[in-house]
């Protein structure tokens, strides 16, 4: 449990930037993805936000519909962000973790992950 929480308590993620790209997309899918999804994370994430415990977000409904107006596969937008949020592929529910870090770190570790993927 350790290993698949630990990222709730690291100060500065540092991003591993192949995690941050799904397997079907290219480097600039990621990038577009994680841009469009920012403004989405900000306005449905509020800082101490009390996890749902699998109660229906509207967050995820958003993120979905981002997904399919952009011919994305939403299971890759939400690795993407999962990644991105938490430096791993594997965590708790993704909402729920991002919820439980507050908006002010996902905002941040989003940018990070930007910045990275603009970088390469």
């Amino acid at each position: 449990m350790i290993e698949l929480t630990d990222f709730l308590f690291i100060e500065t993620l540092q991003h591993d930037p192949a995690l941050l790209v799904p397997k079907r997309w290219e480097p600039a899918t990621a990038l577009a993805a994680l841009e469009a999804a920012r403004p989405l994370v900000a306005a449905g994430i509020g800082e101490g936000d009390a996890p749902l415990l699998d109660a229906e977000d509207p967050l995820e409904l958003q993120l979905r519909a981002l997904a399919d107006a952009n011919g994305w596969k939403a299971g890759d937008l939400f690795m993407a962000l999962r990644a991105a949020a938490t430096g791993r592929t594997a965590t708790p529910p993704l909402f729920d973790s991002m919820r439980l870090l507050g908006q002010t770190a996902v905002l941040a570790r989003i940018d990070q992950a930007i910045a990275l993927l603009r970088a390469a």
